[in-house]
Formats: structure tokens, sequence, C-alpha cells
């Protein structure tokens, strides 16, 4: 048995962008419902359902997801440096955002920039690398592997 989250997204195209970065291809397309796995036939994989719902709100949303990958270090470095080529980049503390960084991200969200929230990566104590990112849809996307021996 293995679960397998469903997570509501407003904008269906950005949404399949985002998860594409992390690794994951479409190997379903029903228009308003999309399958996502990093591999389409291993039982294994890391696989993400998306579902478009119109009135979702990005800003109230309560979603969150891990995944668990082989190498966190590098996709985050990857992702890091894509968003920072692009300019999309928001570099956040692994402990999460202050009121500070909290208001400094609304302003700078509200003059117009397109910014993808992405939280340090870190060793845990209970022996995962993981890093977090906020996906378009507003859900908190926890992603982690086995600290390296």
């Amino acid at each position: 048995m293995r679960s397998v989250p469903i997570l509501t997204v407003r904008t269906m195209p950005e949404a399949v962008a985002f998860y594409g970065r992390l690794g994951l291809t479409v190997t379903a397309d029903h228009g308003d419902y999309v399958v996502l796995a990093s591999d389409p036939v291993d039982d294994n994989a890391v696989e993400v359902h998306l579902s478009q719902w119109d009135d979702h709100d990005p800003g109230t949303t309560t979603n969150m997801v891990y995944l668990r990958v082989r190498d966190a270090g590098a996709l985050y470095q990857r992702l890091h440096d894509e968003l920072l080529a692009e300019g999309h980049l928001y570099l956040a503390p692994a402990s999460g955002l202050t009121g500070e960084l909290t208001r400094e991200l609304q302003v700078r969200e509200d003059a117009g920039e397109m910014l993808t929230r992405l939280h340090q990566l870190e060793d845990k104590p209970w022996g995962q690398r993981e890093f977090a990112v906020i996906d378009p849809a507003g859900t908190l996307v926890r992603v982690g592997s086995p600290v390296p021996s």
C-alpha cells in the first residue's frame, strides 16, 4: 500500500511546470486532472495528482506534501540555481518565515514580482536532508532524502 496526494490547483499548466522542476513527468492528462510521477512504471515512484479547482485560493491553502527523493541536496541545488537565474528565487530560512520576512515577501509579490519561496536545505536530527518549497497553488512541498553517511 502507498499514499498518493491529490492537490488542488488553480492553474494547471503552471502547476505541471512546477512539479516538472522537481523531476516529475506527466503520465496521464485529463485536462482538469493530471497525474505526474518520477517514473511511469515503478510502483515505488514519487507520484502526485493535480486537480484543477477554479476557486482554489493559494493564499489560504493548507495543503502539505512530503516527497521522498534519492538526493534532496542535488534537487535543491538545481532548483535554487534555476530560480535564481530566472529571478524568481525567494530564499527563506529552513526554520520558516519571521513576521519581517513575511511582510517583505508580501510587499515584493504585491509589486508584481513572481517569486517562488524556497526554504534552505538542512540536515534534520531524524536523519533526513530536507528543504521546502511553496508551489504555485500555495502547497507546502517538503522534499527529503536520508543524510549521506
